[in-house]
């Protein structure tokens, strides 16, 4: 049934990506550890691949820690060093089509369910694409340009600036495949940013309590953490001092931030503390899980079922990629095999994680690890 499936979206115009986003996954199966169905192909199906070295907006690796792939069952989504943005199937012998070409700038790709969205250049102004139901389209919306996607399996969360100022006011936007546009789910004075998206919530950073509002890497920025539930529109502010930012919905039941605290400042991105708490609870028993460094910048961590992982990278020592339960039940370990000199991007998809690691011969390549 799934090869008629697959065949039939062939026929009907989806391409690949969108008959593995229909069919699922097919083939040989390896279990998947956080309780989920087994996937039809294994970690090994993605490493060693070759993935563009930086996103094209900062001079080295990832700006913001943005990840240059992204997986959802089977399918891989990767930025290839060409700068052209391809889709990878994983269960069937690898293979591959272009889903966005060069002359787009794609980058900072995201998937989840049947849904996939990027970053992408039209006329000079950036703007978030959205890959679903065997179609491909530009958000629009009451904003000027766009950026900073991430996918759930029934929407896309972005952040919306409201003018052509990169340091001007943000806003984050929700689209949902088959509407005409997207729609605004937090405002505010000043800046709110870097959103998450799941199937109940919503949760980004908000900046309307620094000096001036927006997040401009300098030492004085402040955010709160917010979480906003889909259904009823109701928000919980996780205040602490300091600025807390990126928050991560991807574990089952729990909201994971990043905590920079008065001695860590931006821009030291490079020492944060990670924190995790109940997506629904008020946020004063949130728990500080690990002080992470990292000896690149916007290493960031990820979070999907039951696990959350991160790199600690430590200066003069080798990268590697810790695990640890959502729930806090059990101490973090480290994964096996995923050790490095250089390790970026941690990107976990259902039954796989993913990061960026430096060849001997300078490229930037998958390494993967089962969950």
């Amino acid at each position: 049934m799934v090869g008629v499936m697959a065949r039939d979206a062939m026929r009907t115009g989806l391409g690949l990506l969108g008959a593995v986003l229909l069919a699922g996954c097919a083939g040989e199966a390896s279990s998947s550890s956080d309780g989920t169905e087994p996937l039809g192909c294994a970690a090994t199906a993605a490493e060693g691949l070759e993935v563009a070295a930086t996103d094209g907006a900062g001079q080295s690796g990832y700006s913001l820690g943005y990840a240059p792939h992204a997986v959802t069952g089977c399918l891989l989504v990767y930025v290839h060093p060409d700068g052209s943005l391809r889709a990878r199937d994983l269960a069937r012998g690898g293979k591959e089509e272009t889903v966005a070409a060069a002359a787009e700038a794609p980058r900072r790709p995201t998937a989840f369910g049947g849904v996939v969205a990027w970053e992408a250049v039209e006329a000079g102004r950036r703007v978030v694409r959205v890959r679903a139901e065997g179609a491909t389209r530009t958000v629009t919306g009451a904003f000027d340009h766009a950026a900073e996607p991430r996918a759930a399996g029934d929407a896309v969360a972005f952040t919306g600036w409201l003018s052509a100022d990169e340091a001007g006011d943000t806003d984050v936007f929700l689209y949902e495949p088959g509407q005409p546009s997207a729609v605004v789910v937090a405002s505010g004075p000043g800046q709110q940013r870097f959103p998450d998206v799941s199937a109940a919530h919503v949760a980004f950073a908000d900046f309307a309590e620094d000096v001036d509002g927006r997040f401009d890497e300098d030492a004085t920025d402040a955010a709160d953490v917010v979480v906003m539930e889909r259904a009823t529109g109701r928000t919980t502010r996780r205040a602490r001092p300091g600025k807390q930012a990126f928050p991560l919905l991807g574990a089952e039941g729990r909201v994971v931030y990043l905590e920079w605290g008065p001695l860590h400042p931006e821009p030291k991105f490079s020492a944060y503390t990670l924190l995790v708490g109940g997506v629904s609870d008020a946020g004063e028993a949130d728990v500080a899980v690990v002080d992470i460094e990292t000896a690149s910048p916007y290493v960031r961590p990820t979070a999907r079922g039951a696990w959350i992982e991160w790199v600690q990278w430590r200066s003069g020592m080798p990268a590697a990629l810790y695990r640890q339960p959502a729930d806090l039940g059990a101490g973090a370990t480290v994964v096996t095999g995923m050790e490095g000199n250089e390790l970026h991007a941690p990107v976990a998809g259902e039954g796989m994680t993913l990061v960026a690691a430096r060849a001997a011969d300078g490229a930037m390549v998958i390494r993967a690890a089962e969950r």
